[in-house]
Formats: C-alpha cells, sequence, structure tokens
C-alpha cells in the first residue's frame, strides 16, 4: 500500500513538473530571442511610464477603456499597470524588455498558482487537470509573448476565484478578499473587473447564502480599495467617468436603439462561443481547426453530464458561482455596441477551464459505477489528446519560426533597425522625423527615438519641416489610401532624396524640405 502510494505522488510530481516545463516553453520564445512585438499600446504605456520616471508626474488613471474608440469616453483603466511598466523601466533602463520579462514572469506565477490552486480546491486529480489546460491554452499563453495590460490579468482571476472558493470557510475573510482581487484587476482591464467583481457579490447572497452583515460591509469596503485611484480622480473631475458611463448605458449601448437587437445579439453570442473555443484549440495546427471544434463540442456535452453527476456541496457551489460569473457577464455585456474582445472576457475563459476541471474529476470518480461516464471518460482522453497535440504544433512553431521571425517591423529588432538606419544615414547631422501608422498614434517611434536613439546616438529628432528629414510609413494594408493623403497633407513639400522599402513593407522616405 505503501509502496503504491509512493508511486502515485511520483507520477503526480513528474506530470506537474512535466507540465510546467512545457508551459515555460510555450511562453519563452520570446526571451529567448529578445525579439517581441512593440507596437501601438506598448508604445503608449511605456512613454506613461517614461513620464513617471522620468519626469516624476504619478497618475491616478492608466489608459483610456477601449484606448478611446470603444464609445465610451472619460473611462479609464486603472494606473497599476502603468506603474508596473514604470517597475520595468527603471529595473531595465528604459528598455522594454523589461516588460517582456514582467509578462513572462506572469505566466510563470500563473503556472504556479494554478497548480496549487488546483490542488487546495481539487486534489491531485484537479491540480493535473487546471495546470495542463493553464498551461496549453492558446490565448493564455498568448499572455507571455507580448506586453498589454490585459496580460497580467489571468493570475489575478484565478486568486479571486479561489478566495471565493474559500468563502465557506471564512466569510468575513474571504469575501473580502474575493471582492477586492476582482476588483484589483481593473488595473489591467476595466472590462474583466467589473462583471468579475459583481458576480462575486451577487454570489455571496445568492450561492453562498451569507446572512452575516459585516461580510457585506468588509466587502463593500474592499470593492472601494480596489477602486480607489478611480474613485479619487473622478471625484476631483466632476464625476467624469460616472457620468460618462450612466450616459452610456441610459443609450442602450453607444447610442443604440436596444440592447435585443438582432445584430447585436448575433455578433455578441458569436464572441461568446470564439471566447469558449478559443480557449481549448488552436486555429492552425496538424490536427484541422474544424475536428478540434467536433471533438471539443462532444466534449462540451459529457463535461456537461460529469457536471450534473457531482455530489460535492462545496463543488456544487463552485459551479454555481461560475455558471453565475458567466452568464451576468454574457448579459452585462449585450450593453456593448461593439466587439466583446476575448481580452474582456478573460474570467469567462477561467471559469470554462474551471468547469472542464470539475468535469473530468467527476467523470474520472465515477467511471466505474455509470456506464455513460466510461464513455465520457473515453471522450475526455481524446479531448485532452486533441489540445495536447494542438500545443506540440504551437511549441514547433514557436521554435522553428517564431524566434527566427527577425525581418518584420512589427517588433522591437525590426524598429530599432528603422532608427538605425536613419540615424546611420544623418551621419551625426540634426534631422526631423514623421511618421505614418495605420492606428494614427506614433507612441512606439516617439519613445524609442526618446531613450533608444537618444541613449545609441546622442541626441533626438526634430518634428519640423526645415532641413533633413525621415518619413517612415508603416503601409495600411486594408486601406493604402491613407497613407497616400498622408503624403499629400501632413508631410507636402521638399524634395524627395531617395525611398527605401525595408523589413516586408516599411517605407522609408529621405527629404530635403
Amino acid at each position: 500500500m505503501k509502496r503504491k502510494s509512493v508511486t502515485k505522488n511520483l507520477l503526480f510530481i513528474s506530470l506537474i513538473s512535466f507540465l510546467c516545463l512545457w508551459g515555460v516553453f510555450l511562453r519563452a520564445p520570446e526571451m529567448i530571442s529578445g525579439n517581441y512585438l512593440f507596437g501601438h499600446d506598448t508604445g503608449r504605456d511605456y512613454l506613461a511610464a517614461y513620464n513617471i520616471v522620468v519626469n516624476h508626474k504619478l497618475t491616478l488613471i492608466g489608459a483610456e477603456a477601449g484606448s478611446g474608440v470603444a464609445g465610451i469616453n472619460g473611462i479609464f483603466h486603472g494606473p497599476g499597470y502603468f506603474y508596473l511598466i514604470a517597475l520595468a523601466f527603471l529595473l531595465f533602463h528604459g528598455d522594454p524588455i523589461g516588460g517582456q520579462f514582467f509578462m513572462f514572469l506572469f505566466g510563470v506565477a500563473t503556472l504556479i498558482l494554478s497548480t496549487w490552486a488546483g490542488y487546495k480546491m481539487f486534489g491531485k486529480i484537479g491540480s493535473v487537470l487546471f495546470l495542463f489546460f493553464t498551461a496549453v491554452s492558446p490565448l493564455i499563453i498568448s499572455q507571455s509573448r507580448f506586453i498589454w495590460s490585459s496580460h497580467p490579468l489571468t493570475f489575478f482571476v484565478i486568486l479571486a476565484i479561489y478566495f471565493v472558493y474559500r468563502i465557506p470557510d471564512n466569510p468575513e475573510l474571504f469575501a473580502p478578499l474575493a471582492v477586492f482581487t476582482s476588483g484589483f484587476t481593473y488595473n489591467s482591464q476595466l472590462g474583466v473587473a467589473v462583471p468579475l467583481m459583481v458576480s462575486i457579490l451577487l454570489s455571496i447572497p445568492i450561492v453562498f447564502k451569507v446572512r452575516n452583515w459585516r461580510v457585506y460591509v468588509y466587502s463593500i469596503v474592499g470593492a472601494i480599495f480596489a477602486f480607489l485611484p478611480m474613485i479619487l480622480f473622478d471625484v476631483r473631475h466632476n464625476f467624469m467617468a460616472a457620468r460618462s458611463a450612466f450616459a452610456y448605458v441610459s443609450a442602450g449601448g453607444s447610442g443604440s436603439s436596444s440592447i435585443f437587437e438582432a445584430k447585436r445579439l448575433h455578433s455578441h453570442i458569436f464572441d461568446y462561443w470564439n471566447n469558449f473555443y478559443n480557449t481549448f484549440t488552436f486555429e492552425f495546427g496538424w490536427i484541422p481547426w474544424k475536428i478540434q471544434i467536433i471533438v471539443l463540442e462532444v466534449a462540451t456535452v459529457f463535461a456537461g453530464i460529469g457536471l450534473w453527476m457531482v455530489k460535492d456541496g462545496r463543488l456544487k457551489k463552485i459551479i454555481f458561482f461560475l455558471l453565475l460569473m458567466s452568464a451576468f457577464t454574457w448579459i452585462a455585456y449585450l450593453l456593448l455596441n461593439n466587439t466583446v474582445w476575448d481580452y474582456y472576457l478573460t474570467h469567462t475563459r477561467i471559469g470554462y477551464i474551471l468547469l472542464f476541471t470539475i468535469a473530468g474529476i467527476s467523470l474520472y470518480r465515477s467511471y466505474k459505477k455509470w456506464p455513460l461516464a466510461k464513455i465520457g471518460a473515453i471522450v475526455g482522453i481524446v479531448f485532452l489528446f486533441v489540445v495536447f497535440y494542438g500545443s506540440i504544433f504551437r511549441q514547433y512553431v514557436s521554435y522553428t519560426i517564431d524566434i527566427k521571425d527577425t525581418g518584420i517591423y512589427d517588433k522591437i529588432q525590426g524598429k530599432r533597425f528603422v532608427i538605425d538606419t536613419i540615424y546611420k544615414d544623418a551621419g551625426g547631422k540634426p534631422f526631423s522625423v514623421f511618421v505614418f501608422m495605420p492606428s494614427v498614434y506614433t507612441w512606439p517611434y516617439d519613445y524609442l527615438f526618446k531613450t533608444y536613439g537618444l541613449t545609441r546616438y546622442g541626441y533626438e529628432p526634430a518634428h519640423v519641416k526645415n532641413g533633413l528629414a525621415y518619413l517612415i510609413i508603416e503601409p495600411d494594408q486594408s486601406q493604402p489610401w491613407r497613407q497616400n493623403g498622408w503624403l499629400v497633407t501632413v508631410v507636402e513639400g521638399g524634395t524627395t532624396l531617395w525611398t527605401k522599402t525595408l523589413l516586408n513593407g516599411l517605407i522609408l522616405i529621405k527629404r530635403i524640405y
């Protein structure tokens, strides 16, 4: 008996170790190559970090929700992510590799937390399943592979749900912790924080049937502390965010006539479905995507059976909470009159993973007693194989293609190559730079000229039509007329000395004004 127990422990440790390492390697290509995406949002966030560290300008707000184009003006994410990037800026002397390192660290920490939380909530089998899905889910993998404010979210969502699971043990402690942690995620993504926190607040009386008034007082205090920067900012600015949110909701979402109009319902249901299947399937792989979808759909049916067979009262409560959280989020997002992006649904993604984990445990424990559970166990094994096989393809692509992908201007090495080309051609002479990007905002180049260019070459370019100038054009492939319009309006005049095409399509023009 003792030998059997030792064997089981060794198998458990081996599986956990393998899955952790597998997950780490899926997340590591950019850290190994040192070449990572550096785009619109990353440039903006690093300029904010520069402002905090170099100019000593502290802030109570982060980026505007929806980057100012979601139809909700005057509402901002929390400042926490800006301070995280400011810390990376400080530790790595302005090199954005620090931000990439932090994204990778959050990915590794999420794997560790999944293992620990899965074990505490569900035991060894649950720990392995939860870690497996977290390690290989394509959307969670991507969170470690480029710098973005929504990417630290998964760690805090898992932590918040773990606190929810612990509410029956000590409601006065774990309910406020769950509320605070869920609210704290607004520092990365307000679109996750609000539905997650409200779902937790609803679950305290509905799911856990707490009657202790102190729990509600402490939970409200936790919510206030989580959103304190937003509250302080709003008070100082005549309740701008509150008024904007009220106007948006009153108008039915971006001025739409009805939240129940057919086009919006169809669009949002499609977004919810995308979020679900993208949690478990790989768009490209050795197994055709449609076959992956079919396997997932069959597995979902048996997952429902597995959840229905759960008898443990504690697990039933967490199942109820996860279903409540998903349903509330789906209903609440009917107010949104544009795409419900995957990163708005990070918490539902973790909800799906946890529901499949619980269903897997249930089918495993019941397969000897229920004939249907035996079939479900076989379907589950096939499903796990298909998901893992998809991650093998992702691993293969990461280390044969992605890690060698140096010839594009979207990544840091490409942008630095453009900057180096300009400085070397200028030969130490002062020059101006004008940039066209499809996003309109030129933050990535603004930041890199301010830091990389200044540090390496000793001076920054100007932005005036006087003397030597370089025009950087990142083509808008879908609307090429936009860059042509920019050329004949914003940067018209001067004499063109030469035009070069670099890095798979970027256009660099040298002019004299």
